[in-house]
């Protein structure tokens, strides 16, 4: 496993980070056996990888649960870097919530403290004031954001933010390129989520007529006309893979990682072989001309969407 620094703290995270949001049993993913869930994340840890994603929205905090007594065992808690999130809210709920998100956790500080969303009707800068005040007191050693756009990144970059998680992959390109390169001028890391467009980029359903269900049914990229055209750049996806030899996940992965300014694309698990097929992604030798043509193929599907689109046609207000 290959490590970077996280933007520009004195953190050091692998390549890869695991995302707990099926963990939550949320609405959408179905039910998870948590021994299931434990065990997959010490096996995860085992290979090298240190960094874990959670959120208090993930199952109102059930994964976050999860996740503290996976690493609650012997010293794992000590070699994990564990980010969680909170959506924008009043101030003075920062700290009650971070406080609940770390007994949760089983743990007295959490690595990496992000915003989940921003909401435009609510002020950012009271609110990323006291976030600051929870890295003062102890609580969190950094703070980053998610799903923030140019006009807010550039605020939060005066409060010291060190990461951006924003939802980013072949397919769907809404940090380009004003967002993108702020974050590269200013060293604040991008840690993608959705790195396989959910599913679309690993081949299930542009090598097979697999039915949609669950969270996918509200998924903007596989809705018509998008569907169809995402489904050629994911055939597109799926020629490289087979050109490598590799699957298409790790293609598709190998991209993000080439993609300058990417620190850590965040990818959810359910099996441990799909865990193995990550980690591939980290030797696949994607060339420059290769990288190309997924770029501009999946430009073609980015640019049927305004420039604002979230995924699932919401954001808070």
């Amino acid at each position: 496993m290959d490590y970077l620094t996280l933007g520009n703290s004195d953190i050091q995270v692998s390549r890869l980070c695991l995302g707990t949001w099926n963990m939550g049993g949320t609405e959408g993913w179905g039910p998870e056996d948590d021994a299931r869930s434990i065990d997959l994340v010490r096996r995860v840890q085992d290979t090298g990888c240190n960094f874990f994603d959670s959120a208090h929205g993930y199952g109102r905090g059930h994964a976050e649960q999860v996740l503290g007594r996976a690493l609650a065992e012997g010293e794992r808690r000590a070699r994990a870097i564990v980010a969680t999130k909170i959506v924008h809210c009043e101030p003075e709920r920062v700290e009650p919530s971070l406080d609940a998100a770390l007994k949760n956790l089983q743990s007295d500080y959490v690595d990496l403290y992000v915003v989940h969303w921003p909401r435009p009707s609510m002020s950012l800068e009271k609110f990323l004031e006291k976030m600051v005040e929870m890295k003062e007191k102890g609580k969190a050693r950094q703070i980053g954001v998610s799903n923030f756009n140019l006009e807010q990144m550039r605020v939060a970059a005066q409060y010291g933010v060190v990461s951006l998680q924003p939802p980013y992959n072949i397919l769907w390109r809404i940090i380009e390129p004003e967002v993108l390169q702020f974050c590269r001028d200013n060293d604040i890391a991008i840690t993608p989520y959705s790195s396989l467009a959910q599913g679309l980029l690993t081949g299930r359903f542009s090598r097979t007529d697999e039915e949609l269900t669950g969270i996918r049914t509200s998924n903007l990229l596989f809705k018509e006309p998008v569907f169809s055209k995402a489904r050629e750049a994911a055939a597109l996806v799926d020629e490289i893979a087979d050109e490598h030899g590799c699957t298409s996940s790790q293609v598709a992965l190998a991209w993000l990682l080439k993609t300058d300014g990417v620190t850590s694309p965040i990818v959810g698990i359910s099996k441990w072989s799909h865990w193995q097929d990550n980690l591939a992604s980290l030797d696949v030798p994607l060339s420059d001309e290769q990288y190309a043509r997924l770029s501009e193929a999946g430009m073609e599907v980015w640019g049927m969407f305004p420039h604002d689109a979230t995924m699932w046609g919401w954001k808070p207000k």
